[in-house]
């Protein structure tokens, strides 16, 4: 049971679980117009998506998830 339970946090990016791991390894949005679509393929398709996460009523943590990605994608 707890062994479960660990598994399944560790498939979150983010603590509030509005991104998750895709099998492969990339984060993915688990919420929204484009849950199960990889965030980096998000941001290059809609750029106005990172903005409008950043000043929505978000986590702090899941904003600072989400930049890095943006950061480490370099787009």
């Amino acid at each position: 049971h707890h062994l479960h339970e660990l598994s399944y946090y560790k498939k979150f990016a983010d603590l509030a679980g509005f991104i998750h791991f895709h099998e492969d390894g990339e984060e993915i949005f688990s919420f929204g117009k484009y849950k199960g679509h990889k965030v980096r393929d998000v941001f290059v398709k809609d750029q106005g998506y990172y903005g409008w996460i950043q000043s929505a009523d978000f986590p702090l943590y899941t904003k600072k998830v989400l930049t890095a990605i943006k950061l480490k994608s370099k787009f």
